[in-house]
């Protein structure tokens, strides 16, 4: 097994993610007449100096030229769209040799804990998190209780639940929603073991709600943060990529 380059996506310790995967979550209610380009997103992640950029492989295929490898790729190997209801479940779509020819030094996958599809989506993550290490690759987890099974995804045991599934697994770093209780949430983050807590950007809010909840939960143990629509949908977003890496780098130190 090689060394798990997890070292890529960091920088002082910290990592700050820009994600590009809303538009087969979500479709194109995020977007407007700027940020539907990706070449939009990857020119915000390569002058932002953002440790990585997530996206899914045929955007990645046609627009992660060398112009932008500086910026490290992680690919998005599963997904789903809004369309249909009833409990998650979100298939791989790509695989890790494509994802690998592509460019990527990480990939993501996502598991719904709760969901009555949860045991096909562990067992798919169980052999990718195995071949991506095999190439070196960390594999990154994006872990959201939803289904039958979850009263509260917020709930702070549900969430300690589900970064401990994922570390078990042999999650690298883990994607997680952050529920506004920062004494609460360390829980989360110890079940973590060690495995590194990304926090989930969600949904668009104020600049300066942004930068408070940013600054609360650093504290809390978590190395950053995988952030989307509060970059991309934002005004100035170079100026608040430059702010929001000082408040990661400052932020949560003893």
């Amino acid at each position: 097994m090689n060394i798990i380059r997890d070292d890529v996506f960091m920088t002082n310790n910290r990592c700050i993610l820009l994600a590009y995967d809303q538009g087969l979550e979500h479709g194109p209610t995020d977007f407007d007449e700027a940020n539907f380009d990706p070449k939009y997103i990857l020119d915000i992640a390569k002058k932002g100096r953002y440790d990585g950029i997530i996206l899914h492989h045929g955007t990645a295929e046609k627009y992660y030229g060398s112009h932008y490898h500086s910026v490290p790729l992680i690919i998005k190997l599963n997904g789903k769209t809004k369309l249909l209801n009833g409990d998650p479940i979100s298939r791989q779509l790509c695989s890790v040799e494509r994802a690998i020819k592509i460019g990527a030094q990480g990939v993501g996958y996502t598991i719904y804990p709760g969901s009555l599809h949860e045991e096909e989506m562990l067992v798919e993550l169980s052999h990718i998190v195995e071949k991506s290490h095999e190439y070196g690759l960390p594999v990154f987890v994006w872990t959201y209780p939803r289904g039958t099974g979850i009263e509260d995804e917020y709930d702070t045991d549900t969430l300690a639940y589900s970064a401990r599934m994922a570390a078990e697994l042999g999650a690298d770093f883990i994607k997680i929603k952050y529920n506004g209780l920062a004494s609460n949430f360390r829980w989360v983050v110890k079940n973590a073991c060690k495995a590194k807590i990304v926090i989930s950007g969600g949904d668009k809010v104020s600049e300066a709600e942004f930068l408070d909840t940013v600054s609360e939960f650093m504290g809390t143990g978590a190395v950053g943060l995988a952030v989307g629509r509060n970059i991309w949908q934002h005004p100035e977003p170079y100026d608040l990529s430059a702010k929001l890496r000082q408040c990661v780098e400052s932020s949560g130190r003893d």
